[in-house]
């Protein structure tokens, strides 16, 4: 009986990671009208990607990359929001390491050693990059 009970809470903390930890540093109360109405719209997102996975609208390898895509896009805006101390949620694009040619022109390339805050192509900065089960770069569009 007591190995059925650690297998089934086992299964639990896989089903479901972390997920009140993850809710409650990600309180929208706790910023303002600008970062909650951004947290808001991620879990609405999450919330969607749920729906299409349970009804088989997406694939299995679909529903992983995009909730990693909104959890770093989440957490990129929420570091960014926490240095400045502002209200204020910058236009990102995240992107797989397997995408970036998609948005930027010979953006592999151009990224081999790149750091934060290099500009590329003179259209985009990059923002950091980020691992969380696969590559991911993020970007902030360079406005002249």
């Amino acid at each position: 009986m007591g190995t059925m009970r650690f297998h089934f809470l086992i299964f639990l903390l896989l089903a479901h990671p972390a997920r009140g930890l993850c809710e409650s540093l990600q309180d929208p109360s706790d910023h303002g009208p600008e970062v909650s109405a951004f947290i808001s719209f991620t879990k609405d997102e999450e919330e969607e990607l749920e729906f299409q996975i349970q009804r088989n609208e997406i694939s299995r390898k679909e529903y992983v990359r995009s909730k990693r895509r909104i959890a770093v896009h989440r957490q990129v805006v929420l570091d960014i929001v926490k240095k400045s101390g502002e209200d204020v949620v910058p236009e990102l694009h995240v992107v797989a390491a397997s995408e970036v040619d998609q948005l930027i022109e010979d953006g592999t390339k151009a990224l081999r050693g790149a750091k934060p805050g290099v500009i590329l192509n003179e259209k985009w900065k990059l923002i950091a990059a980020v691992t969380r089960g696969e590559l991911f770069y993020v970007f902030e569009r360079v406005s002249k």
